[in-house]
């Protein structure tokens, strides 16, 4: 072990209470991305953490500035070659109205775990790059790198953010993103996102509505027919992971189906609906696929009604053995026999990592040392990051694993893009010595080789 790190890990622990101020300011903000104005393309609120975020890098040393116009911040400190970056998010999914802990933008700290909007995804990924820095700064580690810290504005809503980063500015030789789990991931799916509309209007039916996000499971629909209204409840999920969701618009379908006074025309477009969304594997659409990442998946997420039309999304992610160029024209055939337009919305790809190389070494044997779990091994991603945009860039997690089950919560909460989202504060100091660790390993590859 390096002779610096119990350095590094003294000052973690110290700074708990700050970390954890820092950490509930940022969550104090409600910054769901959303289409902006006034020269801020996802809205008010992200500018908002963009700013706090900066203003904590920048008190810390590590002058930080908000690119407005593009929606990132960004910290360059200059040193060798193109260096090590640092990559988080500060925009957020949105939020249920089913929170039990506290209300999401309301942090709250109970038995050493902290729960709210964006304290794990990924606020948290955010102060995990601020204070593994403060502490390698303060165990007298001086990273001889160039270094790029950037934190994001649209991670959730198509890394629109991060398009703007890669053509303005200088890439870094090897990244971090801090927003998936440890050890380490070496690859992650593609990610297809389809908008699909009837083309029969609907009649009886006069509101079908949920949801926010293509990839979160859809959990609460609103209907209105023949002038009664009616709820249904689901499960909420992260879309990489629907079997873990029950779909919401799918029960909701289903249920309707059944009804006598269901006319003909809303019978066969909440079949097309229902027929759609009853599995979690593209079956349905005839894009079912495995392989390394494992099964594709296929996830409802938004549903609406327009111009008396239904609409609903869908959020596909494929590994590298699905050739989405044939397998799109099939789930567009499949809808089309099901009376829907299918239009893509965006695509896309995955990738998949070197698991030998000396980038990937330093940043799985500082987990392992960190967590002293000396066979824990890289693994592949369902979700996606910041990483499928750079080079060379693994993303790992702010904190150590660990065990939500005693918490008691409702099913589906407590979760990344979960109502009562949660954090073990414990596990993010350690995710965060997990984090300097390998920075500074890091450092010592690309300078020393």
């Amino acid at each position: 072990m390096e002779i610096w790190y119990p350095a590094v890990t003294a000052y973690i622990e110290e700074h708990r209470d700050e970390i954890l101020r820092d950490l509930k300011e940022l969550v104090r903000i409600p910054s769901i991305s959303k289409e902006g104005k006034d020269g801020l393309p996802f809205g008010k609120e992200v500018d908002d953490a963009l700013t706090a975020a900066a203003k904590l890098f920048t008190d810390s040393g590590i002058p930080m500035e908000v690119k407005r116009d593009a929606g990132y911040a960004l910290a360059v400190c200059e040193g060798e070659g193109d260096g090590i970056g640092l990559f988080g998010h500060a925009d957020v999914v949105p939020v249920n109205d089913d929170w039990v802990k506290t209300t999401p933008f309301e942090p709250l700290e109970e038995n050493g775990v902290l729960y709210g909007r964006g304290v794990s995804d990924n606020k948290a990924g955010v102060i995990a790059c601020l204070y593994a820095l403060r502490a390698l700064k303060a165990a007298g580690v001086e990273l001889k790198s160039r270094l790029t810290v950037y934190v994001g504005g649209s991670e959730e809503t198509g890394m629109k953010d991060l398009e703007a980063f890669v053509e303005r500015e200088r890439m870094p030789e090897v990244s971090i993103t801090p927003d998936s789990d440890y050890p380490v991931s070496v690859g992650e799916k593609g990610i297809l996102h389809v908008e699909c509309r009837s083309r029969e209007a609907l009649t009886a039916i006069t509101k079908f509505e949920g949801g926010q996000a293509y990839n979160v499971v859809l959990d609460r629909v609103n209907v209105e027919i023949n002038g009664e209204t009616l709820i249904f409840e689901g499960l909420a999920a992260h879309a990489a992971h629907p079997e873990r969701g029950v779909n919401a618009a799918h029960k909701a379908a289903e249920a309707l189906c059944e009804r006598d006074d269901l006319c003909d025309g809303d019978r066969r477009i909440l079949e097309g609906l229902r027929d759609t969304v009853c599995g979690c594997h593209g079956a349905e659409v005839d894009i079912f696929s495995e392989g390394a990442f494992g099964k594709l998946s296929c996830a409802n997420g938004i549903v609406r009604i327009e111009n008396g039309h239904l609409v609903f999304t869908l959020d596909i992610r494929y590994g590298n053995e699905f050739d989405h160029e044939a397998g799109i024209p099939r789930l567009i055939a499949a809808m089309d026999a099901r009376g829907f337009d299918a239009i893509i919305k965006s695509n896309s790809p995955g990738f998949l990592l070197d698991e030998s190389g000396a980038y990937m070494n330093c940043v799985l044997q500082s987990y392992r040392d960190a967590a002293d779990r000396p066979d824990a091994a890289p693994y592949k991603t369902y979700g996606g990051t910041y990483a499928r945009r750079l080079r060379n860039t693994f993303a790992v997690d702010h904190s150590l694993p660990w065990d939500r089950s005693a918490l008691n919560l409702p099913a589906g909460h407590g979760g990344a893009h979960q109502s009562d989202e949660t954090l073990s504060v414990d596990a993010l100091l350690g995710g965060i010595k997990a984090l300097a660790l390998a920075l500074g390993r890091l450092d010592d590859c690309l300078i020393n080789g």
